[in-house]
C-alpha cells in the first residue's frame, strides 16, 4: 500500500500562537502520518493468518481511522494559515452562501467558536452539503468520530489542548479560538467551497 509522507506547510509567524506550539503540533501532525503508515504495514503482516490475527487486526483497523483523521484533519488546519492571514471576499460564492444562510459572517464565525468551546478535545468543522446547498458545523470529538458522513470539510479548527496549552494554559482555549481565527486565510476556505459547491 502507499506510505504516505508528512507535508511540509509555509507558515508566517501568527499573531498570538507562537512559533514553539507550531512547532511541536506539526511534530504531532507528523506522528500521525508515522502511525497510520506504520498500523497499515502491521496490518498487512497479520493478514498473514487472519484467524489467529483477528483480534489484533481489529484493534488495528478502528485504531488507524483516529490516526488518518489526525493525518487529514491537521493538513486542512495548517494549510488555513499559509500566505499569512486574508479577510475573506465580501462577494465571492462563499460570502453570498454565507449570507444566505447565517445572515453575517460574524453569526457563522460565532457559531463555529461556539462549538469550539465545547468541553472536551476535539474538532470545530464547517462542512458544506452540495446537495441541500447548505452548511452544517460538527464537532468531531476523536477525530474520526462524529463527522457527517461523505460532506467536505470547508473549514478545520483544531481544540485539542494541544493546539493552546503552551501558549494560553489549560483555560485559555478561547483566547487560542480568537487567535486562530485572527490568522486565518480565508481564501482557502473561499476555494475549498468553490471546488465542493
Amino acid at each position: 500500500m502507499k506510505e504516505y509522507t508528512p507535508k511540509t506547510f509555509t507558515l508566517p509567524a501568527l499573531d498570538g500562537i507562537s512559533t514553539k506550539s507550531v512547532e511541536e503540533h506539526i511534530g504531532l501532525y507528523q506522528a500521525y502520518v508515522k502511525n497510520f503508515n506504520a498500523m497499515t504495514t502491521l496490518i498487512g503482516e497479520l493478514h498473514s493468518d487472519s484467524a489467529k490475527n483477528g483480534i489484533a487486526i481489529a484493534e488495528l483497523v478502528r485504531r488507524r481511522s483516529f490516526e488518518w483523521g489526525g493525518m487529514r484533519l491537521h493538513e486542512l488546519y495548517f494549510s488555513q494559515w499559509e500566505a499569512g492571514a486574508v479577510l475573506p471576499s465580501t462577494d465571492s460564492a462563499f460570502a453570498q452562501a454565507v449570507a444566505a444562510q447565517y445572515g453575517t459572517l460574524d453569526t457563522l464565525v460565532a457559531q463555529l467558536k461556539q462549538t469550539g468551546m465545547m468541553r472536551g478535545p476535539g474538532w470545530s468543522l464547517l462542512y458544506f452539503d452540495k446537495a441541500s446547498g447548505e452548511f452544517h458545523i460538527g464537532f468531531s470529538g476523536e477525530q474520526h468520530i462524529g463527522h457527517f458522513a461523505d460532506l467536505p470539510i470547508i473549514l478545520a479548527l483544531d481544540v485539542w489542548e494541544h493546539a493552546f496549552l503552551l501558549d494560553y494554559g489549560a483555560a485559555g482555549k478561547a483566547k487560542y479560538i480568537d487567535a486562530f481565527f485572527k490568522n486565518l486565510n480565508w481564501s482557502v476556505v473561499e476555494k475549498r467551497f468553490s471546488a465542493v459547491a
